[in-house]
């Protein structure tokens, strides 16, 4: 019996962000995570795949992106992050990632502009009205 969950999305920063990036691949290769349910949405903060540029292979995350992710994203890549290039790498193996560049480095970044706070409050937005469409098609299911 699961007391604290589902949970129905993951966030990570920087080595979070790689795994947390790698599970909807992962649960799709069925390499991971195969019991629970499928994750729904992700938040990246200066992340990078696995393998990344630097780091090994894991061998569950072997084929992690070898399709596009279809998972709903939202990255935040920094303009001074040492993982900039593999951040925008890992960005373009989702379809249609919604992505933040921000001016700092490798951080959890602030929201600067007012454009940046209204990307992201859309980008909930959807994750809500996902969440809230699965659950009146569950409903009509029983």
């Amino acid at each position: 019996m699961i007391k604290n969950g589902p949970f129905d999305g993951l966030l990570g920063f920087s080595q979070g962000a790689f795994l947390s990036a790698a599970i909807p691949g992962m649960q799709e290769k069925g390499t991971a995570l195969t019991k629970v349910p499928k994750v729904k949405f992700l938040v990246i903060i200066s992340g990078a795949k696995i393998p990344g540029l630097v780091f090994g292979q894991p061998k569950a995350a072997v084929g992690a992106f070898s399709s596009p992710v279809r998972c709903p994203s939202l990255h935040f890549i920094g303009e001074r992050d040492f993982l900039k290039t593999e951040g925008e790498v890992l960005a373009k193996s989702f379809v249609e990632p919604v992505v933040i560049h921000h001016t700092s480095g490798h951080t959890i970044p602030k929201l600067e502009t007012k454009a940046e706070e209204t990307v992201v409050l859309s980008f909930f937005q959807r994750i809500r009205q996902i969440l809230s469409d699965e659950s009146c098609s569950a409903r009509s299911l029983m």
